[in-house]
């Protein structure tokens, strides 16, 4: 009997212990496609690029768990790696992605760690064609002329995945979240000299999801704070760079459509780089196959090199409204709830100081060329993904 009731005591002491430790748990995404990708440069105007590439699409592999700490605690992480699919990122396996410790309760979660912006997690929930060609970062992460005439890839400051990072999500409030984040110390993808100031970065989002209704807003700002890059003078036209984002998507029962228009001011921190960003998409989901097309058109209306970078454009006394325009269709198809094939099709519409392409920044073959000033790029591209 005696040994009875000490099982029973052990049982009842070991069994809630097990629940609270809980052990982590491996995830991840599988996503490998097949590219045709084609710059419509010749030869003679710049590096022609039109060819066949496979592309691993952001594939990752995790890890995560969480223990209960008990009177309503929690807490919780994550451990992220991007993984090469298709052995093509500079002899580099593996990449950072996000990893965080999290603490958590009724009050809503604290996170420490790299993570994704507020402003680039809000703007993900939109678009239609993520880590597809097509991708709304590939006309987001733009590349045209600069003030000078030089090319200027305006990167960086809006889709960021940082560093250094300290944030807070309230609860969901009958369907209202939001997520507020700081970063330390932020890098500005300037090749900097020294540490002695402190670069910092803030962003937020603020969304409600109720029904078929889905909407929001996010906002970044990056202080870049005078450092002096490496082996040469600060430049003059460098400031602060910020954007905003207002979007959402709504479902009409098999239909949904989606929009945003994103702003942004000083893009990659350079005065006068002002592009603004619209976004129009929609998707018809039949048993397990969707179609979706998406439109995304970027005006440069800040950008001062209106033609070729003369003299009289790059003193200022002429201003453009310049950019690109991307189009993109798609269909997918779920053999499974983990696991969907697809194909898809994009092609953008660059104008004259634009060499933007529909595989930029989004998982695609790094080693395709943008096509010269001015001209067009298309890509087509079949894929599969799985979850685990």
């Amino acid at each position: 009997m005696k040994k009875l009731i000490a099982a029973a005591v052990a049982a009842a002491v070991i069994a809630p212990a097990m629940a609270i430790a809980a052990g982590p748990t491996l995830y991840g995404k599988i996503h490998t496609s097949i590219d045709y990708l084609d710059n419509n440069t010749s030869n003679n105007e710049g590096t022609k690029y039109k060819e066949w590439a496979m592309s691993s699409n952001s594939s990752r592999i995790g890890v995560k768990g969480s223990e209960d700490l008990g009177n309503g605690m929690k807490v919780g992480y994550l451990i992220e790696w991007g993984v090469s699919m298709d052995g093509n990122k500079g002899g580099k396996d593996m990449s950072l992605r996000n990893r965080a410790i999290t603490l958590s309760g009724d009050w809503g979660t604290a996170l420490a760690g790299r993570w994704d912006s507020p402003m680039k997690t809000f703007g993900r929930k939109i678009d239609l064609f993520n880590d597809q060609v097509g991708n709304t970062r590939s006309i987001i992460t733009s590349v045209g002329l600069a003030k000078n005439g030089t090319i200027n890839n305006r990167n960086g400051t809006i889709n960021n995945r940082a560093s250094n990072v300290v944030a807070y999500v309230t609860p969901n409030m009958n369907g209202f979240s939001s997520t507020i984040a700081y970063v330390i110390d932020a890098g500005t993808g300037v090749n900097l000299s020294g540490d002695d100031s402190d670069a910092s970065a803030w962003s937020f989002n603020a969304i409600y999801k109720n029904g078929p209704l889905m909407a929001g807003v996010a906002y970044v700002d990056y202080n870049e704070d005078g450092r002096v890059p490496t082996g040469g003078a600060r430049p003059a036209d460098r400031d602060n760079s910020s954007a905003w984002r207002v979007g959402g998507t709504y479902k009409f029962g098999d239909l949904k459509v989606a929009a945003s228009y994103v702003d942004m001011e000083s893009q990659n921190f350079t005065k006068d780089i002002d592009p603004s960003i619209w976004t129009l998409g929609a998707a018809y989901t039949m048993g397990n196959n969707t179609i979706k097309m998406q439109l995304v058109d970027r005006d440069d209306s800040g950008l001062k090199t209106c033609n070729g970078g003369n003299s009289a454009a790059n003193s200022g006394a002429l201003k453009c409204k310049d950019g690109a325009t991307m189009w993109s269709v798609g269909l997918d198809h779920k053999m499974s709830k983990r696991t969907t094939v697809y194909a898809a099709y994009s092609d953008i519409d660059n104008n004259k100081n634009s060499i933007s392409t529909p595989w930029t920044n989004s998982g695609h073959d790094g080693s395709a060329n943008s096509p010269s000033i001015g001209n067009d790029a298309d890509a087509f591209s079949v894929g599969i993904i799985h979850k685990f």
